[in-house]
């Protein structure tokens, strides 16, 4: 399995699309800050784009697709002299929503976010820039998928909700998967560390057997290189030294079992993620979560028990 599997296999993904909006000229929608990704899609026309406090303007034609891993506030016009005529805030439409702006619409803008379940599974979105923005003619894999969620977003079909967000899933994971191999071929970078020979392969006994008793030495060992090459060039790449990126990732699949399997003590989480002691597990995990490993399972435990009383009285 490879490192990118690993990490998207982990994160417990929730996509929602929110709205297709139908715009007239002139158009401007000024968007609030988010906690979580947001994308936009511009099924037609063109327009101009900028984060808030930012001086360029970005173009984007048709078929474009725009995504702000860290949710800024930011801005898409019809030009860059127009008026923001709307102050929007994604989540006020709940499910997707058809909106019709206009009789005579010159743009069509499909928008929606991407978040993940638990906050601390959100590390991959600290890898990722500011603004990733993919042209039309430079991604046509994810152009099948655009126009399927365009369709979808625009028909009244039962069940479009459920279609459109596993479409959106599938986006999230080709966006990614875009900027890896667009970024990685630089060499450089954390996308850089993938196409890496070296730290690629590091990544992959990290998250592949992350209960090994992995030591800087013994990584370098079983990449045959010099410890201070390795640990300088993952570092470099990266973007964090090894022993910190193995215990972020620890920590992420120790947290998930720590919910999804009550079952299990905590020294077994412990000893599943390579720790030979609770108490040495424990302090990682409130160094890096915040609070300790049985805290973590009581308030995951409250927070799955409230949801699921709520879907049953039918709020």
């Amino acid at each position: 399995m490879d490192t990118l599997t690993c990490i998207l296999n982990l994160a417990r993904l929730k996509s929602s699309v929110y709205c297709r909006s139908e715009l007239g000229s002139p158009w401007g929608l000024h968007f609030a800050p988010r906690s979580c990704a947001v994308f936009h899609v511009l099924h037609r026309g063109n327009g101009f784009f900028r984060v808030a406090g930012a001086h360029e303007w970005t173009p984007l034609h048709e078929g474009d697709l725009l995504l702000l891993p860290h949710g800024q506030e930011h801005l898409l016009l019809e030009t860059p002299d127009t008026h923001p005529l709307r102050n929007l805030e994604l989540d006020q439409w709940g499910e997707c929503a058809l909106m019709r702006w206009s009789d005579m619409p010159s743009a069509v803008l499909l928008c929606g976010t991407f978040d993940f379940e638990y906050v601390h599974d959100a590390s991959l979105f600290r890898y990722l820039p500011d603004v990733i923005h993919i042209p039309y003619h430079a991604a046509r894999p994810l152009n099948r998928v655009l126009e399927l969620m365009a369709d979808e977003a625009e028909s009244q079909r039962p069940a479009k909700e459920v279609v459109l967000r596993r479409l959106a899933d599938i986006l999230f994971v080709q966006i990614v998967q875009y900027w890896v191999e667009m970024h990685g071929t630089q060499g450089s970078g954390w996308p850089g560390a993938f196409h890496d020979p070296l730290i690629g392969k590091a990544l992959a006994l990290i998250h592949t057997h992350p209960q090994q008793d992995w030591q800087v030495a013994s990584l370098a060992r079983a990449l045959a290189c010099s410890r201070s090459t390795f640990a300088a060039r993952f570092t470099a790449l990266v973007g964090e030294p090894p022993m910190e990126y193995l215990t972020r990732w620890r920590m992420q699949i120790a947290s998930r079992l720590l919910i999804e399997d009550p079952s299990l003590r905590v020294s077994e989480i412990a000893a599943r993620v390579g720790y030979r002691s609770e108490a040495a597990f424990s302090k990682a995990f409130k160094r890096l979560i915040g609070i300790a490993p049985t805290v973590y399972r009581s308030a995951a435990g409250h927070r799955v028990e409230a949801a699921r009383l709520i879907h049953s009285s039918g709020l």
